[in-house]
């Protein structure tokens, strides 16, 4: 399955059979891909305002999205879901939202370096420890009048850090703090990013 979000609107790519369209309110589900990717996203974005996802149900669905994907300029990124001691999640506010730390890989770096160099630059925690992958994150925005489709690379961490929480603030970031399942809820998922949000009740809610 590939999910490919556009603000907080959704295209996907998924085998038959799929329930994912339950939590959306207009979704057009299709059974073949031969339309433009830019065709697509423009469809999903501008020409209908209440349309939410659109739903390609697939044999290879792999296939359709390496074929979407291709028009698209594609920028890497890694980052952080860091957990300490206490088992509460790092979190950074940054242009008005919830997010977590990651950035875009570096000329030559290696992904999980990457994550873990962004997670100390972004909250200036230390001693992370990766303990697995996790699912990569999709999403396109605009570079001027050029789309960008945006691959994050996301890795589970750990660390034992009990020091001072420092934002990078060059980087835009206001504040950074360890979040409990309480507050993750009550504050996190209804002040983040769409993909942040489904990433988040995927892989730690």
């Amino acid at each position: 399955m590939y999910k490919v979000f556009i603000k907080d609107k959704v295209i996907l790519f998924s085998k038959k059979h799929t329930n994912f369209d339950a939590q959306f309110k207009s979704v057009l589900k299709l059974t073949f891909f031969q339309q433009s990717s830019s065709m697509i996203y423009t469809q999903l974005l501008n020409n209908d305002k209440k349309l939410n996802a659109i739903i390609f149900e697939l044999e290879n669905p792999e296939e359709a999205f390496h074929q979407f994907s291709d028009e698209f300029t594609l920028i890497k990124a890694a980052g952080g879901v860091v957990k300490n001691k206490e088992d509460k999640l790092l979190v950074i506010y940054r242009l008005e939202k919830w997010d977590l730390p990651k950035g875009k890989l570096e000329k030559g770096e290696k992904i999980e370096e990457a994550a873990v160099r962004e997670v100390e630059e972004e909250c200036a925690v230390n001693g992370l420890q990766i303990t697995k992958a996790l699912n990569d994150t999709f999403h396109i925005y605009h570079i001027k009048e050029n789309p960008i489709l945006k691959q994050t690379y996301w890795f589970e961490m750990q660390t034992d850090f009990e020091g001072e929480l420092i934002p990078q603030t060059e980087e835009g970031i206001e504040e950074v703090k360890w979040v409990g399942k309480k507050e993750l809820e009550s504050l996190v998922l209804k002040n983040t990013y769409a993909s942040i949000a489904d990433f988040l009740r995927t892989n730690v809610c």
